[in-house]
């Protein structure tokens, strides 16, 4: 079934999934499926509760369990393309191989579902709140105007740099309007305003922090010390003078006051007390993602009725 499925070059009896890129019967079978996946998930989302959810959890525990098989499955070693199982574990491994990339291309269509599901569930809050002029509209209606506008001016971007037949433009001499459009919009508008969002975020982190540095309790007392020091040694003149006058006392690399400079504490925080925490702090949060992972495989995490 995998041999049937593996991405091959365009031949004249070659099936949809590997026709030529931009090809009439690429297109048409792209609508098909996409057709077919929306007929499945209305009906999924018609079928009583309990069948939708044995259904559900039937197929998330063998798409999990695939995975878990590939990764735990001894797997084969410099494997040639005309090699032959020679046993029934070898022959396992060769087919969890075989059938890595089909899988990975059936994820990536199932998280452009979940995509268009989540760009559906925004246009129908946000259309309807512009339909019905409910307080703030317009900021719904330029949301919805800027998607659709990016969408327009990203694909013609795409057509004319990247065709069915390959690349078409790489150089910025040879660019259009509609280049510069997207550049504008993409590049000049939309990630300048990340930016600033993300200044403005510095503001509520130096709020948190003066909340957490108050010293009210030992704990708080050693974060601020440790902050302190941190800080300072990032000051080049801070550290100069701090140098300087642990030179004064004595000037040798060797002498045990030139542990003291701002330099060393940091690196003796960062490497003896900062990293060990983070990689504790890595155990856990692994272990926890572990335990949450086996829950959504095994459908043991209930979320609603």
């Amino acid at each position: 079934m995998m041999d049937l499925l593996a991405q091959a070059a365009p031949t004249d009896n070659s099936p949809f999934w590997s026709g030529a890129n931009g090809s009439n019967a690429l297109w048409i079978g792209i609508l098909v499926a996409f057709l077919l996946g929306v007929g499945l998930i209305f009906l999924l989302i018609q079928a009583p509760v309990r069948a939708r959810r044995t259904i559900v959890a039937f197929f998330t525990f063998i798409s999990g369990g695939f995975y878990v098989l590939y990764y735990f499955w001894p797997q084969t070693i410099d494997r040639q393309k005309m090699d032959l199982p020679r046993t029934p574990l070898e022959g396992v491994s060769f087919w969890l191989e075989d059938a890595m990339p089909v899988v990975s291309q059936l994820t990536n269509i199932l998280a452009g579902f979940l995509l268009g599901l989540g760009i559906y569930s925004l246009w129908r809050v946000h259309g309807r709140k512009v339909i019905k002029m409910q307080k703030d509209w317009i900021f719904s209606f330029v949301l919805l105007a800027s998607s659709i506008l990016m969408v327009v001016v990203g694909y013609m971007d795409w057509a004319t740099k990247q065709g069915p037949d390959g690349p078409k433009l790489s150089e910025h001499a040879n660019w259009h309007t509609i280049n510069y459009a997207r550049d504008f919009l993409f590049e000049g508008f939309l990630q300048q305003m990340d930016a600033a969002m993300f200044s403005i975020i510095a503001f509520f982190i130096l709020s948190a922090a003066y909340r957490a540095f108050r010293i009210r309790s030992v704990e708080a007392t050693v974060l601020l010390a440790t902050a302190l020091i941190v800080m300072l040694s990032l000051m080049g003149a801070v550290t100069n003078a701090w140098q300087g006058a642990i030179n004064h006392i004595n000037p040798s690399p060797d002498a045990f006051v030139q542990n003291f400079s701002l330099d060393t504490i940091r690196s003796w925080l960062t490497n003896s007390v900062q990293t060990p925490s983070i990689r504790g702090i890595d155990f856990g949060i692994g272990i926890g993602s572990l335990a949450m992972g086996l829950r959504l495989w095994l459908s043991l995490e209930r979320t609603g009725s």
